[in-house]
């Protein structure tokens, strides 16, 4: 007698059984034509479980293969072959949810990204409580980095993706002097030192980069002939800039970002905290230059009305956005008038890196040694130009108003620029002295009204 019955299917011992659930909801094995959804039957823990089978994205699988595929995933850790490899199994599951977790995460809480970086930096609490110059200059390394990304890297989103490879690739971008150098250097590691926490940054990519070792370039003093030319040449914010780097000895930057609240016409001074020491000292305190009679002139042609904020609004916007620009034009200024800038065979087409001789720093040696030429004690000429150099702060003379602006005419020019032209007719010069803040116009109207002028 024939036998109708048909035998189970079993699966591999150890894999569990699986089977089919058709539409009608009745149960078939797993190589059965009826279309329908695979379920796995085990055992765990001596109970019976089911579960449907579903693929990566959460869909039931309906065909045999990608259900034993399943059936071997699920069941890998409970046959593995040695308890290592058991082990091995259940980490593997473990890091995959791991994984799995970590992506939602950041899916719904993104690390910084670089657009938003520097906003970010603003913000923080972390960061040194810079001045508006010195923060016009860490935007601008800033910027220079973003621009470079964009060209090199435009597929980098996320600040933690800029890896140590690529922060030293921009730095070698990079061709300028050591002490440049070493500034952006020095403001990149503080940079993403600061944002570590925010952007996610596991190691700091700047660290591990190497400073340049300075070297001793020291711009040389114009002679008196060539600072006549310079002077005479000069035009518009160029002259001013140009004449209170000569007869104030301060830095660039401090001429460049000067305000009118550091000039005290009544008091003939102009008192000043140097950016350099305002952002390294605790408590700076301002160096006291006297206003020589050329740079007084020059002030004085801004009506009194105006001045407000900057002494040069325009070239001080120029600098805090881009320091180079305002520095190529001084040395462009410079060559106009014959002067040679550069070290004899350093520069464009020698090979070699430009060495700067002559530039605006020029100017503040040339204040420093026409004063010690003409007899003005050292340590006076050092409170003048506050010098930061710690090992001279004991030398240090406090120096009042009244010898301030004495000192401001040893700087005396032979040639002024202003000597060429015709002086004022004496009836004109009558009615000039006359003129007050209220009557200005009026005598402006009859200057200009007068055939002579």
């Amino acid at each position: 007698m024939g036998n109708n019955t048909t035998k189970k299917r079993r699966s591999k011992r150890g894999l569990g059984r699986l089977y089919k659930r058709g539409k009608d909801g009745k149960e078939y094995p797993a190589d059965s034509k009826v279309q329908g959804t695979f379920y796995l039957e085990c055992r765990v823990n001596g109970k019976r479980t089911r579960q449907r089978l579903t693929d990566d994205v959460g869909k039931p699988i309906t065909t045999i293969r990608a259900a034993q595929e399943e059936q071997q995933r699920l069941a890998a850790p409970f046959v593995a072959r040695s308890k290592a490899e058991q082990l091995q199994a259940v980490k593997a599951k473990l890091e995959a949810a791991e994984g799995h977790y970590q992506a939602a995460y950041e899916d719904a809480n993104p690390p910084l990204a670089i657009v938003d970086a520097w906003d970010a930096y603003l913000d923080s609490s972390e960061r040194n409580d810079s001045g508006e110059v010195t923060l016009g200059n860490y935007k601008t390394h800033w910027t220079k980095l973003t621009e470079w990304l964009a060209e090199k890297h435009p597929d980098l989103a996320f600040l933690r993706d800029l890896t140590p490879t690529i922060a030293s690739d921009f730095m070698k971008t990079r061709n300028s002097s050591p002490n440049t150098y070493n500034k952006t250097l020095t403001f990149m590691k503080s940079f993403f030192e600061v944002l570590k926490e925010p952007g996610r940054i596991e190691a700091n990519p700047i660290v591990k980069i190497k400073r340049k070792r300075a070297k001793t370039e020291s711009r040389r003093p114009l002679t008196v002939e060539e600072l006549q030319t310079v002077l005479t040449e000069a035009a518009g914010d160029l002259e001013v800039l140009l004449a209170l780097g000569t007869f104030t000895g301060l830095r660039l930057g401090d001429c460049c970002t000067l305000k009118w609240g550091d000039v005290d016409f009544a008091a003939g001074v102009i008192r000043r905290i140097p950016n350099k020491t305002r952002s390294r000292q605790t408590t700076p305190k301002p160096v006291v230059v006297g206003i020589s009679p050329m740079l007084a002139s020059l002030l004085n042609e801004t009506p009194q009305k105006s001045r407000r904020g900057y002494v040069l609004p325009t070239v001080a916007d120029q600098y805090l956005k881009d320091e180079t620009a305002i520095t190529k034009s001084i040395q462009a200024h410079f060559e106009a008038c014959g002067i040679k800038t550069h070290r004899e065979g350093t520069g464009k087409g020698t090979g070699k890196r430009a060495v700067v001789e002559v530039g605006f720093h020029s100017l503040r040696h040339t204040y420093v040694t026409l004063h010690a030429e003409r007899g003005t004690p050292q340590a006076v000429v050092q409170a003048i130009v506050g010098h930061s150099n710690p090992q001279m702060t004991q030398s240090y003379t406090h120096i009042s108003e009244g010898v301030a602006r004495r000192l401001s005419g040893v700087i005396n020019l032979d040639s002024d620029k202003k000597s060429h032209k015709e002086p004022l007719p004496t009836w004109a010069v009558e009615i000039l002295k006359g003129m007050t803040a209220r009557n200005w116009k009026a005598i402006k109207r009859e200057l200009l009204q007068h055939p002579v002028i």
